[in-house]
């Protein structure tokens, strides 16, 4: 008895169905089609991917379901491997059909080992590039003239009633994949409709404050986009949200459009070195840098204390507070903490690296990783910042009120002490009876000898000799001739 041919629509980072070619070109032959997102178990253990991201993905899948008026996009939870050949023993697959995966190691590895997979099977995967980013890219010569000509074309329109009538039902209803188990929270939710409904509101409504609140923890919370996740897990292209800015009456002063349009173009920027060295998910991109990441310990008592908003800095731990329990933070504030991780604490930047990725929403590998070294300092071709977190906290928190916000063990402390509540005189503290539980009564080190140590060492090692070598070969792999964008 001869199999039915078949096609597969694989859906990865791509949750959506307009401006996508892998679903346009799957309808286009014409087949049955079997379209699915596969959580992979061994993938989902990885440290860079939590429940909280499920949740985003599931609420994306079951958008998408609701917008076609079907269970036509399947949650499969199995193992790629698995999956195909048991689909391979029920169909006659013809073709797959996906977006390439800027993603982790892992998946680059699982990506690898199903082309092989497919090849031994004849069967033909169709990838296509993800926005902005082209895989095999040797320099950055043309990079930016094709980003710019390719985000001004007009996105392919999904044929979607055609998908609809080609999907299949779910072969495999024993690998369904299930809603995540939390309880309520305050993570970002997934899905067209709210992708929509986030960037309409940014658009037409809160662009106005965007440049003034893009650096306060609090305040950009509204002040930003918050597209962040939509654009991460697919629910919007870069393309379709820069298209929409572009065409779009918006309120918002050209500088506040301008500045969120050239983050539309950095975020592609990034992607593109992820893409171009995966390498930044592992060791320093510099290799001078090798060793002085090497040279660090990993300190159990400082990592906990990092993690659970307990460093004795208020404006460092209201950030992880908030993170942990929303999901979201800032890029100020992103590169802030990294900072405090890696120069004051000085502590190896993978284990932190991994476990930001799992707290953030919106993890995105092709921005997290290489944002992660260069706040680190460890680029060398970028200025080495060791963000000073007193003055962050006085200049975008000046009243203490994200602090107070995210760490109520400091609710009594008055407003000029909010920032280094360590400075309040003992005779005060004790006569005003303030309690703050078992929140450090200091930082669990001295900012200033941290700060000094980091600073001698980051800056002695960019200066090195072979620094210098590394960093000529960054800027010829991953800039464009001419700019000084890295």
């Amino acid at each position: 008895m001869s199999r039915t041919a078949i096609n597969i629509l694989w859906f990865k980072r791509d949750l959506r169905l307009e401006d996508h070619a892998a679903l346009c070109a799957a309808v286009d032959q014409g087949l049955p089609i079997l379209a699915l997102y596969l959580k992979e178990p061994t993938q989902w253990e990885q440290p860079q991917h939590t429940p909280r991201q499920w949740q985003f993905v599931w609420d994306s899948i079951e958008s998408l379901n609701h917008t076609l008026e079907k269970t036509a996009v399947h949650a499969i939870e199995a193992e790629a491997l698995d999956f195909f050949a048991a689909v391979q023993d029920h169909y006659d697959i013809k073709g797959v059909f996906s977006h390439e995966e800027i993603g982790i190691q892992w998946t680059y590895d699982r990506d690898k080992a199903v082309k092989q997979w497919f090849q031994s099977h004849g069967i033909d995967w169709h990838e296509y590039p993800t926005f902005g980013v082209a895989r095999g890219l040797k320099n950055r010569r043309h990079w930016l003239k094709n980003w710019y000509a390719e985000i001004h074309a007009p996105a392919p329109r999904s044929p979607r009633d055609a998908f609809s009538s080609l999907c299949l039902p779910n072969p495999f209803p024993h690998w369904s994949a299930t809603a995540p188990e939390l309880p309520p929270n305050y993570f970002q939710r997934g899905g067209l409709a709210r992708s929509e409904k986030v960037l309409q509101s940014f658009l037409l409504e809160r662009i106005t404050s965007y440049a003034r609140s893009i650096s306060k923890p609090k305040e950009s919370r509204k002040g930003c986009s918050r597209i962040s996740p939509h654009l991460a897990w697919g629910n919007l292209s870069v393309r379709q949200v820069f298209q929409r800015s572009r065409d779009l009456e918006v309120p918002g002063s050209k500088r506040n459009l301008k500045a969120f349009q050239d983050r539309l173009r950095w975020q592609s920027h990034f992607m593109q070195k992820f893409e171009s060295e995966v390498e930044y998910e592992h060791i320093p991109i510099n290799r001078a840098f090798v060793p002085v990441d090497a040279s660090k310990e990993m300190d159990t008592h400082k990592f906990q204390a990092w993690k659970d908003g307990l460093t004795g800095v208020p404006l460092v731990d209201a950030c992880m507070r908030c993170l942990t329990q929303t999901g979201y933070l800032n890029f100020r504030m992103r590169a802030m903490v990294v900072s405090f991780y890696s120069q004051y604490l000085w502590l190896p930047f993978k284990p932190g690296a991994d476990y930001l990725a799992g707290l953030f929403t919106d993890f995105e590998p092709g921005i997290h990783y290489p944002q992660f070294q260069m706040q680190s300092g460890y680029t060398g071709v970028n200025t080495i910042r060791i963000y000073n977190p007193i003055k962050q906290s006085q200049d975008h928190d000046p009243k203490g009120v994200f602090i107070k916000e995210w760490i109520p063990e400091l609710r009594d402390i008055p407003e000029e002490y909010i920032h280094e509540p360590w400075k309040i005189p003992p005779m005060q503290w004790a006569m005003e009876g303030w309690q703050t539980g078992n929140y450090p009564r200091a930082p669990i080190v001295n900012l200033q000898r941290a700060r000094k140590h980091a600073s001698d060492l980051l800056y002695s090692t960019k200066k090195s000799k072979n620094s210098r070598i590394e960093s000529v070969r960054i800027l010829e792999r991953h800039t464009n001739p001419g700019r000084k964008e890295i």
